[in-house]
């Protein structure tokens, strides 16, 4: 069976557009669209199509069913369908979409030491309809630990030379299950109006949210000792620093 084809025009895969755009130009074609074209399997009105099953059959006789390949094979030779089961579909987003949602650190600081634990992350991130929910949540989760890496752990250092000194993982410090928390997701669904299938986008939200959150939290853990400021990656030593410095 010749496959749907999905045209796309895009600038490359940034900014969250793949269910936005490649997923809208995905033709939602209805089965009475399809077995108009192979009128020898049966009578339109009578065909029902079986999403869960990908099958065709007759009204009330299930177990008796023709799949995709079957249907391609009585497409064959039809004078109308000289390619076979093919679409071409063109989608052009009229605008952008707009992705929103809040997210909350708490953190616990250790002011003699500057050691910080994340001890509990809420995130809500509206991303439109939600396609796949199971999707939609590990996303949210990666890009949470993505985030608290960022605002905790993660930072690319260099030596007087400009020689790079976190060169491999033994130098450069990651974030694992053990410094986080279990995540808890508040869901939203507010589709979009920009695309049939009212989708968003979820792919950078979870670092967009996290990372200023906890960033955030933790200068509040320690701002009633006088601390206004820490830069990223907070790391005990920057903690400890500013502790001291504001004192």
């Amino acid at each position: 069976m010749t496959p749907t084809v999905a045209i796309l025009f895009t600038g490359g895969t940034i900014s969250m557009r793949i269910d936005v755009r490649s997923g809208s130009a995905v033709p939602a074609m209805r089965g009475d669209d399809i077995l108009a074209h192979v009128p020898q399997l049966a009578d339109v009105a009578d065909i029902e199509l079986d999403r869960d099953n990908a099958a065709f059959h007759v009204a009330g006789t299930p177990a008796v069913a023709k799949s995709w390949a079957d249907l391609a094979q009585a497409a064959k030779g039809e004078p109308d369908l000289p390619e076979g089961l093919a679409h071409a579909s063109f989608f052009q987003a009229g605008g952008a979409t707009f992705p929103f949602g809040a997210h909350v650190a708490v953190v616990a600081a250790a002011t003699e030491t500057g050691e910080v634990h994340l001890i509990k992350h809420v995130a809500c991130d509206d991303a439109g309809r939600v396609l796949n929910p199971l999707l939609l949540e590990g996303q949210i989760h990666g890009g949470i630990a993505q985030g608290a890496a960022q605002a905790l752990l993660e930072e690319v250092r260099y030596d007087a030379d400009g020689n790079p000194i976190t060169s491999n993982l033994a130098d450069y410090a990651f974030i694992t299950a053990m410094e986080l928390p279990s995540v808890e997701v508040v869901h939203m669904e507010t589709p979009t109006f920009m695309n049939p299938i009212g989708a968003k986008g979820i792919g950078e939200s979870g670092t967009i949210g996290s990372t200023p959150a906890v960033q955030s939290a933790v200068v509040d853990a320690v701002s009633h000792l006088g601390v206004r400021h820490i830069d990223m990656p907070c790391t005990p030593e920057r903690i400890w620093a500013a502790i001291n410095a504001a004192r």
